[in-house]
């Protein structure tokens, strides 16, 4: 944080870095050259070089409640986001390197935490043995005191973060075709959360995000994924998806909220038209809260101590759908139903329901707008019941539910080849409610207006 560090040395600072990036900027675009993959792909430049300046209007920063107990602190703000990417195309192997940058400042929050920060570090490698077997290594590093609300399918309740979180998605893919019809695509993945404390919103405001985003909420997720593909038709793909997840908390008091989850789909994908396409696959997912097991506290159907609860079974499906309706332009929708963490400490998960969409739009050579709409809604069963709750010595909140809701428009005019003005607006919403002990009621409303400028290479 800042808390040492006035606004103006630390601005300096960062013009300082900014200075260095724009040097970078101009030196990497005497660098291109024209590369051809070994999947086919084309590209005019190894390297990638993106600086953005944003000033705008933040409604709620901090992501108050409702219920604080202070007034809910708005503040304009000034955003330096700058990127850098390098891509290798080679015969056989296939590099993409990505490093994304994000400083804020809020005056008007006047606290060691009115600069905030978030990273993005993106690696993927791809080798093809042969035309029929590649295997791919991909890593996806995010820190950031920003939420992210789509992270709540993580466990992450989208809320402010002054000390910082940490979610890094690690894989590995393998994909072969077993003949001309037949092919299978065996991915391992493991995921890292770590947060380092509760949201506060203010130096000195005793009240806290009681969301579970914090050291008790720090997990490692092990899984693997097997997908047969059968090409039915050119146009038609038929899928069998299994899927197998594993959870394992850091500090699990009194080990609960471990889990395990299995999954079996079943699916198709199908290209309507050149420009239309579409995937879906449903099935059954089985559920073990395997953290209760042989506890001597735990009521299960045979009485007090009788071993763990029965594994539950719940739908899944997942829908996509993509349109390219001009070279430029495209439309996406999206629908999902599985079981998703819970980032409450006295629940193991939460059934969720997402839906997204996305838009992207070039109006004329120069003018476009991009615009994305993502909803979840969890909804929460108690794994315990009140007297079992209590035996376990964790706080009863019986059923309940929570709502995320986030749009982003931006419009975009490129009036320089590497020049563009952009002018935005993100919406965020979250919402919380327990039949008993509501938790902090940490629901809040956000609006973010700006208006900027994007170079690019």
């Amino acid at each position: 944080m800042a808390e040492s560090v006035g606004p103006t040395r630390t601005f300096g600072c960062v013009l300082g870095c900014f200075g260095i990036l724009l040097a970078a900027f101009c030196w990497v675009t005497e660098c291109g050259a024209q590369i051809q993959g070994s999947a086919g792909q084309e590209t005019t430049k190894p390297f990638t070089a993106t600086v953005a300046l944003r000033e705008g209007y933040d409604s709620n920063p901090l992501t108050q409640p409702y219920s604080s107990t202070q007034d809910v602190v708005s503040s304009t703000y000034t955003s330096v986001q700058p990127s850098l990417g390098y891509n290798y195309l080679g015969l056989q192997a296939d590099a993409a390197l990505r490093y994304d940058f994000t400083g804020t400042y809020w005056p008007s929050i006047n606290q060691s935490y009115d600069i905030q920060y978030s990273h993005t570090f993106i690696g993927r490698y791809t080798f093809a043995f042969n035309p029929r077997f590649s295997i791919t290594i991909a890593d996806n590093f995010l820190y950031s005191e920003q939420p992210l609300p789509q992270l709540v399918t993580e466990g992450l309740a989208p809320v402010t973060q002054v000390n910082g979180f940490i979610n890094n998605l690690g894989t590995i893919q393998a994909d072969y075709r077993v003949s001309d019809r037949l092919s299978m695509v065996t991915r391992w993945n493991n995921t890292l959360v770590n947060s380092d404390s509760l949201g506060t919103f203010a130096s000195g405001n005793s009240s806290l995000i009681d969301s579970g985003s914090n050291a008790q909420s720090n997990y490692m997720n092990n899984g693997a994924r097997q997908e047969f593909r059968l090409d039915f038709t050119p146009e038609t793909v038929g899928l069998f998806i299994f899927d197998y997840q594993i959870y394992d908390y850091a500090e699990d008091s009194g080990t609960f909220r471990d889990n395990q989850q299995m999954s079996f789909q079943i699916g198709s994908e199908h290209t309507f038209l050149p420009e239309l396409f579409f995937r879906g696959s449903a099935g059954i997912q089985l559920n073990d809260n395997f953290g209760l097991k042989d506890d001597p506290d735990v009521i299960g159907p045979g009485g007090l101590g009788s071993g763990e609860l029965e594994i539950s079974a719940d739908p899944t499906a997942n829908i996509t759908a993509t349109w390219n309706y001009e070279e430029k332009s495209f439309a996406s929708v999206g629908f999902s139903v599985a079981v998703q963490q819970s980032n409450q400490n006295n629940f193991s998960d939460s059934e969720a329901y997402s839906f997204n969409l996305n838009w992207d739009h070039q109006f004329t050579e120069k003018f476009s707008v991009i615009q994305s709409f993502f909803i979840n809604l969890g909804v929460f069963t108690p794994e315990l019941n009140k007297e079992q709750a209590n035996a376990q010595g964790v706080l009863y909140q019986g059923s309940g539910q929570q709502t995320t809701v986030q749009y982003q428009c931006k419009f975009a005019y490129q009036f320089l080849p590497y020049l563009a003005a952009e002018l935005g607006w993100n919406y965020t919403s979250f919402g919380s409610y327990f039949d008993e002990n509501n938790g902090s009621n940490s629901n809040y409303t956000r609006n973010q207006v700006y208006l900027g400028v994007r170079g690019t290479y």
